[in-house]
């Protein structure tokens, strides 16, 4: 079976939303005869909410997850980072940057859950 890759990173406040750079990778992974599951493609004018609804119902589908650089200053995208971890996904990522701030979110809750 083909696996499933969902791309996570910013876009609210990005110049056309960031879809040059989730194309791009968009792009990248299918020449690797990879699924790719791109939130670039949603149309324009509806609310965040409803862009997170279908992003978490997207990535419920997904083998991976594939992190752009500046995923963790995103709201939505910490969103997706956490769900994806809860449910097991593959993490990929883009750079070092965006593997080293996975890294710290990831210690950063382990340290929330010895805490309680």
């Amino acid at each position: 079976m083909t696996p499933v890759v969902f791309i996570s990173g910013p876009m609210t406040g990005k110049p056309d939303f960031n879809r040059s750079e989730f194309n791009t990778v968009a792009k990248m992974l299918r020449s690797q005869d990879l699924i790719v599951l791109n939130p670039a493609v949603y149309p324009d004018g509806l609310t965040h909410d409803q862009y997170m609804r279908m992003s978490l119902a997207m990535l419920e589908q997904a083998d991976a997850i594939y992190l752009l650089d500046g995923w963790e200053h995103s709201t939505g995208a910490v969103m997706e980072f956490d769900r994806a971890k809860m449910h097991n996904l593959m993490f990929m990522y883009n750079s070092w940057e965006a593997f080293r701030a996975a890294a710290a979110r990831s210690r950063q809750q382990r340290g929330r859950m010895n805490d309680e």
